[in-house]
């Protein structure tokens, strides 16, 4: 099993990582080896499913639209 295949795995582990490091870096690798489309591909979703749930809770309840509100009305430093 490759890198990539354990990372997308990790969905259906028994338990949820707490690491975003190994996901971020693997998101990153997989979109070096399969061009940026690859962002829309299931491998890559799963990745970033791992990602927001590690931003913002497992059981949360993401809506893009407000999401986006929220971060370009906040005051970068």
């Amino acid at each position: 099993m490759n890198n990539i295949e354990r990372l997308t795995s990790a969905l259906d582990s028994e338990s949820f990582p707490c690491n975003p490091i190994p996901f971020a870096n693997g998101l990153a690798e997989l979109i070096r080896e399969r061009g940026t489309d690859a962002i829309t591909s299931p491998d890559a979703q799963r990745i970033l499913w791992i990602l927001m749930a590690q931003s913002y809770g497992q059981f949360a309840t993401i809506s893009v639209p407000d999401e986006w509100r929220k971060l370009t009305s906040v005051e970068l430093p």
